[in-house]
């Protein structure tokens, strides 16, 4: 299989110190190849270039990687086109991941991602992020909260109640956010920033992962 941009994609893993073998970059070239597919029909990215897809969003999404629990739940709120679930999925096949997603289109995606790559351990649930925290299947037992598409006020509300004890919430933002926008919201929740991490994407563009944990 060939993979768009593959040398910068194996890069800019390097770059983020994740060495993917052989089976990671077939999975990731497997989803590649069907989100371009699936793009053409509905518009499941702002961006469709897969050499575009590859070093902007799919090495944004790897970032996470070094922040993956040995073993537990994993949940992506809001998972849109797969970014960063479904890559996760490909660099860690082994970790129960759990896909939430409103919108019925992208969960399609999502399930049709998961079963074609395959993810055996993944599954996409279509629902709002408000009834994931009512679950029982979800609630207080995710190891690591994730998302690249909810605003950090939005992801913190609905990430303490699904968080197991000494579980984080990873949140994938850009630099500009100041002090006061992390600590405003995080207070009224009762989290703290644990630490963060910055990192370049492929192409310069600075990125910013932000990992808070209970108080």
């Amino acid at each position: 299989m060939v993979i768009p941009e593959e040398g910068a994609l194996r890069q800019g893993a390097l770059d983020l110190g994740i060495a993917l073998d052989a089976g990671a970059i077939e999975r990731l070239g497997r989803f590649i190849e069907l989100l371009t597919a699936w793009n053409r029909r509905i518009r499941l990215t702002g961006d469709r270039d897969p050499r575009i897809l590859v070093r902007k969003h799919v090495v944004d999404s790897l970032a996470v990687v070094p922040e993956l629990p040995s073993s537990g739940l994993v949940i992506d709120v809001g998972s849109g086109g797969g970014f960063p679930g479904i890559v996760l999925g490909c660099a860690r096949p082994d970790l129960a991941l759990r896909l939430i997603e409103p919108r019925r289109r992208p969960t399609s995606f999502l399930s049709e991602a998961i079963r074609a790559i395959p993810l055996p351990e993944a599954k996409a649930l279509e629902m709002r992020a408000e009834d994931a925290t009512a679950d029982p299947s979800l609630a207080r037992h995710a190891r690591v909260i994730v998302s690249r598409a909810l605003r950090l006020d939005v992801l913190l509300a609905v990430g303490i109640p699904l968080l197991a004890t000494g579980g984080v919430i990873v949140a994938m933002q850009t630099p500009s956010s100041t002090a006061r926008d992390v600590r405003d919201p995080a207070g009224e929740v009762g989290v703290e920033l644990l630490r963060s991490r910055e990192y370049r994407l492929p192409d310069g563009e600075v990125r910013r992962l932000l990992i808070f944990a209970k108080s």
